[in-house]
């Protein structure tokens, strides 16, 4: 046994489909428009059918209808002081050869220890900032091939007490489409497919002075399920969204060879714990190991670590 020592929605039913895409690189994405698909054999046939015809339009959209739809930036960092007003600007670009709807709102939002997103209504959470965001209008129409500049504005309180650390929130834009009715004919089924998506654009606030960038290393388990998988917990102590690498380091006591493996990259919120898997090599040679996880959280502030000793059996 290893001893240690101390030393980062989708929703769908017969009638419709979401896809939420939380995103932190540039957007293209597709959508299938609604369809209608008549049929004439039994109930459990015509569910059966639905089932396949749901599942090739998440496999497929992408890929026969792309490029519909481009925002920029896809994230929004305001650094306002108390008291302040600040905008910025969302560029919505419609790509298709038809007229698209949004639907905007902000809303609240975290990462779990496992960097898992959870999404919470606005003002939910103590560090949320979506009270203070407000938007010039809900609604976007958007006539094929144009653009639409959106301003978004955050006020920010008077109240210093609240502008010592980061906060942060979630702007959701969310596809509408207006649902035709089909034609009904006796002994036919009609099922209307439409596909919904929201993207989700990432709100930062960052007060002038807010830059404690502290971290602190956990623990280092081996897992109880996965052969040669190690889980290294960290936290963020300070008052910033940390980006953060962790990886392992490996020596060998018996011949002294040392392997340094590849580097994970993932962010913490303050006050946040998160838990990486790091997998040792597969093809790792017998014998007795000083196994050391790194973690890398500032390029000018020393590095976090745990030891502990493994035994390679095989």
């Amino acid at each position: 046994m290893p001893s240690q020592n101390m030393a980062a929605g989708l929703q769908k039913s017969t009638q419709s489909q979401q896809r939420f895409f939380p995103v932190s690189f540039s957007i293209i994405i597709a959508r299938s428009p609604g369809n209608i698909y008549p049929t004439k054999i039994s109930f459990m046939k015509q569910m059966r059918c639905l089932l396949i015809l749901i599942v090739c339009l998440f496999s497929f959209a992408g890929i026969s209808q792309a490029q519909r739809v481009n925002i920029n930036p896809t994230q929004l960092n305001f650094n306002a002081a108390a008291g302040e007003t600040a905008s910025q600007t969302l560029t919505i670009s419609n790509v298709s050869d038809e007229k698209q709807v949004f639907q905007l709102s902000i809303g609240d939002w975290l990462r779990d220890s496992l960097g898992n997103h959870k999404y919470m209504p606005s003002g939910t959470l103590k560090r949320s900032c979506s009270p203070w965001i407000s938007l010039e209008n809900p609604f976007i129409e958007l006539e094929a091939r144009s653009a639409k500049d959106i301003r978004i504005t955050l006020v920010a309180p008077a109240d210093t007490a609240q502008m010592n650390e980061m906060k942060w929130a979630m702007l959701f834009i969310q596809s509408v489409k207006e649902q035709l009715p089909g034609k009904k004919k006796k002994g036919k089924v009609n099922a209307v497919i439409n596909e919904i998506f929201r993207f989700g654009i990432h709100i930062y606030q960052v007060p002038p002075g807010v830059h404690n960038y502290a971290a602190k290393a956990i623990s280092l388990r081996e897992d109880k399920l996965v052969k040669g998988l190690y889980n290294f917990t960290m936290e963020n102590t300070g008052n910033i969204n940390l980006q953060c690498h962790a990886h392992l380091e490996l020596t060998n006591m018996e011949t002294g060879e040392e392997i340094k493996l590849e580097a994970t990259e993932f962010p913490i919120f303050p006050d946040a714990k998160r838990t990486i898997p790091l997998q040792l090599p597969a093809n790792l040679k017998k014998g007795r190991y000083s196994v050391l996880a790194l973690l890398e959280y500032h390029e000018d502030l020393p590095l976090e670590a745990i030891e502990m000793t493994v035994d390679v059996k095989t």
